[in-house]
């Protein structure tokens, strides 16, 4: 079962959903209930059928056996749906259902799950079903081979989601939410852009909601215009600041990524408490090179120092593996060795 999904495409999914307008009634083969009743023989799916055709009736859908159990007792036993179509499938039999107001609000709303069918059979074993009487809303199914009532919608739900992130047939629920994740990543991502340049916008005076396209339209249109001196020492003083306050946007959105990739190394145990700072300056500069690096660095959570010896003097004692890390690190070596001794120290 889905834990989660594109919020958009579920959302619609929850708002549109309507309960199922097919129930699968009696398994094709021979069967036997949970509690040992049985077995019965496959049915006559044909032949249920032509009894159901013939006869006119529309069959009950109610909710835990009530027209058999609370009806017997003088209790009301209200059907929620109607059984007005049967179907023989490779599955077994399907009747086509019409549901009362109440019966859908309980089907979509996730009250009842399964399905109990109340059919007659031949008096000895092995039971031969000969007629479809009608069927149960419940929660505690004596057979185990009907389509729940929400599986199917479970099912779509999945291939709904596989379409709509570009999926293979072959994507499981994992790649599915794999995919939702990712979607979310970048959404945050261009949320962070669009705050960006709302920012921009602000500072040059231009009306809120416009666009980066039309930003950039703007600020080249300034620069076509031939001011006079005073517009032109005030046009200078507003780019200054313009120039002062993006660079510091910029800034600090670039230092805000570095942060979390950084502070998320340090936590895997790919980067020392003591380079955090170092790591975060270089991510600012180059964010591509600093994550392909971090990516590659082995975890020391999940080994100490993984068995190499601890430098017994600063600045040596480092192995080639040593000095391969440090320099995809960016690191000198002295600084390497006294941080990776430091570690090793806490961890006795």
């Amino acid at each position: 079962m889905l834990k989660t999904a594109a919020a958009l495409l579920i959302a619609i999914h929850a708002a549109d959903a309507t309960a199922p307008e097919w129930l699968h009634l009696l398994p094709a083969g021979q069967f036997s209930g949970l509690d040992g009743r049985g077995p019965y023989l496959a049915p006559d799916l044909e032949a249920l059928i032509a009894i159901f055709n013939s006869e006119g009736r529309k069959l009950p859908v109610d909710e835990n056996h009530a027209i058999d159990l609370a009806a017997k007792a003088g209790n009301p036993a209200p059907a929620r749906g109607w059984i007005v179509e049967l179907q023989a499938r490779e599955d077994g039999l399907w009747g086509r259902v019409e549901w009362t107001e109440e019966g859908q609000r309980l089907v979509v709303g996730k009250a009842y799950g399964y399905l109990s069918p109340v059919f007659l059979h031949t008096p000895q074993k092995p039971y031969r079903i000969g007629k479809v009487l009608r069927v149960a809303l419940t929660n505690d199914p004596n057979l185990n081979f009907l389509t729940a009532l929400h599986q199917r919608e479970e099912s779509e739900m999945l291939e709904q989601l596989r379409k709509a992130f570009g999926l293979p047939e072959t994507a499981t629920e994992a790649d599915v939410l794999a995919a939702v994740a990712s979607a979310h990543q970048a959404q945050q991502e261009t949320a962070t852009h669009a705050a960006l340049v709302g920012k921009i916008v602000e500072a040059v005076g231009l009306p809120s909601g416009t666009s980066g396209d039309a930003l950039v339209t703007a600020l080249q249109a300034r620069g076509k215009v031939t001011p006079t001196e005073a517009e032109n020492a005030e046009l200078r003083s507003s780019v200054t600041s313009l120039q002062s306050q993006l660079t510091t946007l910029i800034s600090n959105h670039a230092r805000d990524r570095a942060v979390v990739v950084v502070e998320d190394a340090v936590k895997a145990g790919k980067i020392v408490p003591a380079l955090k700072e170092h790591m975060i300056a270089r991510h600012m500069k180059d964010p591509a090179e600093v994550e392909k690096e971090i990516s590659l660095l082995p975890s020391i959570n999940s080994g100490g120092l993984g068995g190499r010896k601890v430098p017994e003097a600063e600045g040596g004692g480092l192995t080639d593996e040593d000095r391969q890390v440090a320099a995809m690190m960016g690191v000198d070596e002295t600084t390497f060795a006294a941080s990776a001794k430091a570690l090793h120290g806490k961890g006795n």
